[in-house]
């Protein structure tokens, strides 16, 4: 009997919280503080936004950045610097104090709230919108491109990668890092004291809407599924079937390309047809083919000190020569193939080119023989 009337304790409890939970509804009713249910809603309803959130969330998905690959790798102790742009934690740290302090007790990809802070702010604005100011004390300051700037720069100064003495010692850490974007995009820090260079850049940081933005993120009515354009930063995307979708169209406007008889609308990032043979090997391609053999040749200059990749022997050559080493393996971290900045990279790459041409690397055989001895180690 005891034991009936325990359970029947019980079952009345329950039946308490099951008519009480079936009382509790979630209904537009104010909140704690001045936040309501009303407020959530407008964000994360069935028909927020009208599906601005969602489609975000989509393309972020295709992005790299919510792919994580490197969280756990640079979230360490060791004075590494990495997890102020590879890891949420330690960005927010940075850009809230300057200093970071890994390894974090949890790391995350970059993500949504990375870049913004709509539960504090109340809106969608970037977390640090304000101007970036480059190594080299360049300032970048293009709208909300500015949060890009804070991770996609030159990590390393040139004036120290490259110190003004007769000669540099480099090694496979030798560059930029990666991501030298900003400073490519507004016409910075690559190696410019070569006998002759008269400097020129393109308009590209100026001419699209916030820089970055205006082509990595595009009209959101100007592009298929989630694969490019908005939170993706995706330029072009390749389907199973091999139908390339691209993000080109953000370039024909009048402001752009396709104002003018002259200069007709592009079909792709690599159109043939509309620039100059910048390579001189006799044929006019498309501009990013063409930067592209002009890198290959500088890179042929350099053969004798590349190791794997974009990385170099540990070797000492003469600053202009370490020079035109940095400008080769900055092309490559950029990725743009010469897009970011044509009109820079032609001209850095063309003067690297004539002067290795004119003053080679010709390594001592001691430097020969140490790095023999390293490889076959």
């Amino acid at each position: 009997m005891k034991g009936l009337r325990i359970l029947a304790v019980l079952l009345l409890i329950a039946a308490m919280v099951f008519v009480m939970g079936c009382e509790r509804k979630i209904v537009n009713e104010a909140a704690s503080g001045d936040q309501s249910l009303a407020g959530c809603f407008a964000c994360h309803g069935e028909d927020a936004l009208d599906g601005a959130l969602l489609q975000a969330e989509g393309e972020w998905r295709n992005s790299l950045h919510a792919s994580g690959t490197s969280v756990d790798y640079t979230n360490r102790g060791d004075g590494a610097d990495c997890t102020m742009c590879h890891d949420q934690q330690g960005f927010l740290d940075f850009i809230g104090t300057g200093e970071i302090e890994p390894p974090y007790s949890t790391v995350s990809a970059i993500h949504c709230f990375t870049c913004h802070a709509p539960h504090a702010r109340g809106d969608m604005t970037v977390r640090a919108g304000g101007p970036f100011t480059l190594l080299d004390g360049t300032v970048f300051d293009h709208g909300d491109a500015n949060l890009c700037a804070n991770c996609h720069h030159v990590r390393t100064p040139l004036a120290s990668a490259v110190p003004n003495t007769e000669t540099v010692s480099i090694s496979g850490r030798f560059g930029p890092h990666h991501g030298p974007q900003a400073d490519i995009l507004q016409g910075t820090h690559l190696f410019e004291d070569f006998p002759g260079y008269v400097k020129v850049s393109s308009t590209h940081a100026t001419g699209p809407r916030e820089a970055c933005i205006g082509c990595h993120m595009g009209n959101p009515q100007a592009h298929d599924g989630y694969n490019i354009g908005g939170h993706s930063f995706n330029m072009r995307f390749e389907a199973h079937d091999g139908s390339e979708y691209t993000l080109v169209g953000q370039c024909n406007n009048e402001l752009c390309h396709g104002n003018t008889e002259t200069d007709p609308p592009l079909s792709t990032f690599d159109t043939p047809g509309t620039f100059s043979d910048f390579d001189g090997d006799g044929e006019v391609e498309g501009a990013q083919s063409e930067y592209d053999d002009l890198a290959d040749s500088l890179g042929v200059l350099l053969a004798s000190i590349r190791a794997s990749g974009n990385q170099f022997k540990s070797v000492t050559i003469t600053r202009r020569q370490a020079g035109a080493a940095w400008n080769w393996v900055s092309y490559q971290e950029d990725r743009s193939h010469g897009i970011h900045n044509p009109k820079y990279i032609e001209s850095i790459l063309k003067a690297s080119i004539e002067y290795l041409n004119d003053n080679p690397i010709v390594l001592p055989s001691s430097q020969v023989d140490l790095i023999a001895e390293k490889t076959h180690q």
